[in-house]
């Protein structure tokens, strides 16, 4: 696909270059999630720390991800989409292999929830590198016609 840049009158009046749609979405669930885990850090730590050593890293590490989300899409930092699919990913492939290290027979449902949110980061990527919104938003550009 390719793209232009916008105008300086695109970019004040297109819908597209304001946050909306499913990217005004993923940042509320995003905040959510922030919410959620601050809750729990501060109401029920010692549960927290009782999950292990591998998944207070996964998930002390997807709730920096979220908060940095925010925080990029806020500024509207042009990397963004790069940086949060790169995240996304390691992600992922952290879960997966501590799946994988803890015994994947024995540990069967979380590798298939770590193929069903590989599907979803797989979508989560796509739509971020070449979806209108997250284009016109972040990047300040959109497709040619």
């Amino acid at each position: 696909m390719k793209w232009r840049d916008l105008t300086e009158s695109e970019a004040a009046t297109l819908p597209e270059a304001r946050l909306g749609g499913g990217l005004l979405c993923a940042v509320i669930v995003a905040a959510v999630l922030c919410l959620v885990a601050l809750a729990g850090y501060t109401m029920a730590f010692k549960h927290f720390l009782a999950i292990g050593p591998f998944y207070v890293v996964a998930i002390t590490f997807i709730t920096l991800l979220a908060f940095s989300f925010i925080v990029m899409t806020l500024l509207r930092f042009r990397h963004t989409p790069i940086v949060m699919s790169v995240g996304l990913v390691a992600w992922i492939v952290y879960r997966a292999a501590v799946g994988l290290y803890n015994g994947a027979v024995t540990l069967w449902p979380l590798q298939i929830d770590g193929l069903g949110e590989g599907i979803l980061a797989a979508g989560f990527c796509a739509y971020m590198a070449s979806g209108v919104r997250p284009n016109a938003y972040y990047r300040r550009r959109i497709p040619v016609q």
